[in-house]
Parts: structure tokens; sequence; C-alpha cells
């Protein structure tokens, strides 16, 4: 069941080509098209994450997602940065795109962040980290770069707590 999670990693991608690829043919339904799609990821994701049986296997899974989207991040910050750059030399329209580059931005990190704190949460609760790591994790896991650290550290807690070691 966790396997579905990879889509959260490719999904960002396929959103960018469906953009660039339909937007002459469909307009402004490409937009739509995607949100939708977007939400039933989401709420994949969600129900997926809190029904997982298998918590080690989700952080593993999410960890892998995470360094999927790296390259995805990297273009995005490029195409956002120089967009508002070029926009803002037409007479300051490009502070209109801050809001959707944004929005865009914290849809695609909400697809990796929800199965985090998840598997951050079951390991708390079942006491294999202390709540000092615990807090670590739900706040580091909203900081980009630092939850790709903290996505490999999760998975570590989990392969130590299946040896028994309480970190």
């Amino acid at each position: 069941m966790e396997k579905i999670m990879i889509y959260n990693g490719i999904s960002p991608y396929l959103y960018l080509l469906a953009v660039c690829l339909l937007m002459d043919t469909y307009g402004e339904n490409v937009y739509i098209g995607c949100f939708i799609v977007y939400l039933v990821q989401l709420l994949v994701t969600v129900i997926v994450s809190v029904k997982s049986k298998d918590k080690a296997k989700l952080a593993k899974i999410n960890k892998i997602v995470k360094f999927i989207q790296i390259p995805y991040y990297l273009l995005f910050f490029v195409i956002a940065v120089l967009g508002v750059m070029v926009m803002m030399g037409l007479m300051g329209i490009g502070l209109l795109f801050i809001p959707v580059f944004i929005a865009i931005d914290i849809g695609v990190f909400l697809t990796t962040i929800i199965p985090e704190e998840i598997c951050a949460l079951n390991l708390i609760m079942n006491r294999k980290i202390s709540a000092g790591k615990f807090i670590l994790y739900l706040i580091g896991n909203c900081i980009y770069v630092v939850d790709v650290v903290l996505a490999v550290l999760i998975h570590r807690d989990f392969k130590k707590s299946e040896e028994g070691v309480v970190t």
C-alpha cells in the first residue's frame, strides 16, 4: 500500500509537464485538472499514511520521495525566481505571481510532510524517540533542506527501533 506514495515524488514533474504541454490546447482547464488531481493525491496521501501498518516502510518510501523531488525543487525555484524577475520588469506584475508560486510549493510540500509527521508521531507513541527529538522532527520537517535530512533520520530511527535501540 505504501508504494503508491512514490507517485508523490513524480507528481510535481507531471504537473509541470501538464501545464507546459497542455496549456495551449486546454487553457485554464489544465489548472483545474491539476488541482483536482492534487486534491485526490493529498487525500490518498493522508489515508495511506494513517492506515499504513508498516510505518518503517512508509518512512523509507517518504525518504525516497524527498530525494526524487530535489531536482524538481531546484527547477521550480529557478523558474519561480526568473518568472518573478522578468514579470517585475513589466510594471511590477511579478508580485502577482508570488502567491501562485507559494501555493504550488506548499501543495507539493504537503505531500511529503504529512507522511513524515505521521511517522514521527508513530515513533513517539511507541516510545522509540524522545519528546525533544519528536519536537525537532515536527518543526524541522517544515523547513526546506532540513526536511530531507530529517527524512533520513526518521528512517534510521525506524531501523534502530527494529533492532531495539531507543533514541
